[in-house]
């Protein structure tokens, strides 16, 4: 009888040890995952401005001939006389100019963004944006065939819009993204 109160007690003593190994296994496992999720490296600016500069190379050929079109659309009009076959090609310029720049932003607001630099990259893309917009509220400017060369809304778009590119030009050199400098 005293072999079996050893073999009950030795049975409890193994299940507690099991249930601690168990437990602690467990544990080990919850902590591996917390220094897993915890520990993972942050996605850096440096990665960050690689793959963004990847995606301006993408669409740079695009960008550079539209934007090329669309000024020369300007100089067509007003060279034509205003006629409107060259005010709707100046418009249909500009929106393809808009329509590119806004992919463009598009695909860097993919990009996985370094939470050191959220802000600055937030402005970056507002910035593209706004240019996008810029270019798109001219192409219908355009459209409505009232605008001429010497109108106070070209002037102004030409002010607002090279405000607009200086300051995107800026947050593109702070972050080290050089491939989308405007006239580059």
């Amino acid at each position: 009888m005293g072999e079996d109160q050893e073999d009950g007690r030795g049975g409890q003593v193994r299940k507690h040890v099991g249930w601690w190994i168990a437990a602690l296994a467990g544990l080990a496992g919850i902590a591996g995952l917390i220094f897993a999720i915890v520990g993972k490296d942050e996605f850096t600016i440096k990665e960050w401005a690689k793959e963004a500069n990847a995606a301006c190379d993408a669409m740079h050929g695009d960008i550079v001939r539209e934007n090329r079109d669309a000024n020369t659309s300007l100089d067509t009009l007003a060279d034509g006389g205003y006629q409107s076959s060259d005010y709707q090609a100046a418009a249909t310029a500009w929106d393809a100019l808009s329509s590119s720049e806004r992919k463009l932003t598009s695909e860097m607001g993919k990009i996985e963004t370094p939470n050191s630099r959220e802000k600055d990259i937030h402005r970056l893309l507002e910035g593209m944006n706004d240019i996008s917009d810029e270019d798109h509220s001219l192409a219908e400017e355009l459209r409505n065939e009232v605008i001429t060369g010497d109108s106070q809304f070209v002037k102004d778009a030409h002010a607002r819009r090279a405000e607009l590119v200086a300051q995107v030009n800026n947050d593109l050199e702070t972050l080290n993204v050089r491939h989308c400098l405007a006239n580059e």
